[in-house]
């Protein structure tokens, strides 16, 4: 598959503050509350295009897996088809909590909570979030969780190469 070199970089740069398996784990529960919380809240906000009414939410799971998509296409792609149902789902609860104020605040408890977990887990590494020292790595985040699924699966050892477990295997 193509890997740019920027996202070798990057999760490479990822993988070294993520090595703890219990920081681990709480990225694997806390990262997905955390996006699915932005698909939610950005559900509130629609326009038209192109005579179809869409949401922010929406155009910006688009814009997310199309960025994915170009860092590691195969990543990228596994990225969209677990990107789609989560904004599906998203976009389902916020039709039923039907109020702003419900949305807001589900969107609060779950943001909230995932971040907590994040916190966590780096408590447990003993090393800060990089999200700390790069904003971007807030993107690499969710790659990490798939890129991690691939290498414990046998899969992508130019992935395992680039977070520093290229001897890696199923565990």
């Amino acid at each position: 598959m193509r890997t740019n070199d920027l996202f070798r970089r990057q999760l490479g740069s990822y993988a070294a503050v993520h090595r703890d398996r219990r920081n681990k784990a709480t990225h694997f529960v806390g990262i997905p509350i955390i996006v699915f919380s932005l698909l939610l809240v950005l559900s509130l906000w629609r326009f038209e295009l192109a005579g179809r009414e869409w949401t922010l939410s929406l155009a910006v799971a688009i814009l997310a897996v199309l960025g994915w998509m170009a860092l590691d296409l195969g990543i990228g792609i596994l990225m969209g088809v677990l990107m789609a149902p989560a904004w599906y789902a998203a976009e389902a609860l916020a039709g039923a909590l039907v109020s702003p104020s419900a949305i807001w605040t589900a969107f609060a408890v779950l943001f909230v909570g995932g971040w907590v977990l994040q916190f966590l887990g780096h408590h447990y590494e003993g090393k800060r979030p990089a999200l700390l020292d790069n904003i971007f790595q807030g993107f690499i985040g969710p790659m990490f969780l798939v890129a991690e699924t691939m290498v414990a699966m046998g899969h992508r050892r130019d992935l395992a190469d680039a977070m520093g477990e290229g001897d890696v295997t199923a565990r």
